[in-house]
């Protein structure tokens, strides 16, 4: 037998949670983003929250980090830890994650779920114990969709991912033959450390995406140059405040591509972007989330 703690929390704290179940003791954690596909069965979020299930070998364990994260994170909806049987859960946490198709020539799997590929296709192995971001979140997706297709266009072009999460963009425009530089930056160094295992288990070289952790604004050379690809993944209020420092690395003729917007936040971001010189291209709607595509002239 194992317990496990099934939480809701709003979706900015849910990786959160996830990373204080691990520290917890956590055999393995699980999380549920608003707007992802749920196995059938699967009881539906309620607006605005998101769902961490997190595994642990003995009540006691549950019961203490029930306690602690309740105190971390008020906000938190912490129940009663639940008895469930080993083994079943195991086999059940593994089947909500499969190999998932996210762009013309490219897959997102997890290690135990190896998709078969075509002549020309890639793919990047994430596991979903890590917590950071497996792909099959609508944002995730739309972001690596337009990567794939971006890198079609542009072949070769350099990319600078910003708000790299579990680094799964950066590395699918690495196995799509990104250029040199190729970027990801975060604000937590639990996700850095997560995107680096992440490259590692794709069979990366270290040295081929620079990690960094800062705002895009204070990267070292060669990386402080502006880039053809620019992606941005992150909620509408940092994607307003960063504008100036992310609108001013995308390269001339680049493109930005920003997602983790609701559909009606679309225009709210469009324009802070607009107002630092770019020249809105396109957008994408999936699932009731938005990606936005600008230009510089």
């Amino acid at each position: 037998m194992s317990f496990a703690l099934v939480l809701l929390a709003p979706e900015a704290e849910l990786e959160l949670a996830a990373a204080l179940c691990f520290d917890e003791g956590a055999l393995g954690v699980e999380t549920q983003e608003p707007g992802m596909m749920l196995m059938p069965g699967t009881p539906p979020l309620p607006e605005g929250r998101g769902r961490c299930i997190a595994h642990f070998a003995s009540e006691g364990e549950a019961l203490e980090a029930a306690r602690i994260l309740a105190g971390e994170l008020p906000t938190l909806e912490v129940p009663t830890p639940i008895e469930i049987v080993e083994e079943n859960w195991a086999i059940s946490w593994r089947a909500h994650h499969q190999a998932l198709r996210v762009g013309p020539r490219s897959w997102v799997h997890p290690p135990w779920d190896v998709p078969t590929l075509a002549a020309g296709e890639v793919a990047i192995a994430i596991d979903p114990g890590m917590a950071f971001g497996t792909g099959a979140h609508a944002t995730t997706a739309l972001c690596l969709e337009r990567t794939d297709e971006l890198l079609q266009e542009f072949p070769g072009a350099d990319l600078l991912d910003v708000g790299t999460g579990s680094g799964v963009i950066a590395m699918l425009a690495v196995k799509l033959g990104a250029g040199a530089r190729v970027c990801g930056t975060e604000n937590d160094p639990v996700a850095i450390d997560a995107a680096k295992e992440g490259a590692a288990l794709n069979g990366l070289a270290a040295e081929r995406i620079s990690w960094q952790l800062r705002d895009c604004e204070a990267l070292p050379k060669p990386f402080d140059r502006p880039f053809q690809i620019v992606i941005a993944n992150i909620l509408l209020n940092t994607l307003i405040e960063l504008a100036p420092q992310i609108a001013d690395k995308v390269a001339r003729g680049g493109r930005l591509v920003l997602s983790g917007l609701l559909a009606p936040q679309g225009d709210e971001a469009e324009a802070a972007y607009v107002a630092q010189g770019l020249q809105a291209l396109a957008r994408r709607e999936r699932d009731g989330w938005l990606r936005v595509e600008l230009t510089r002239p």
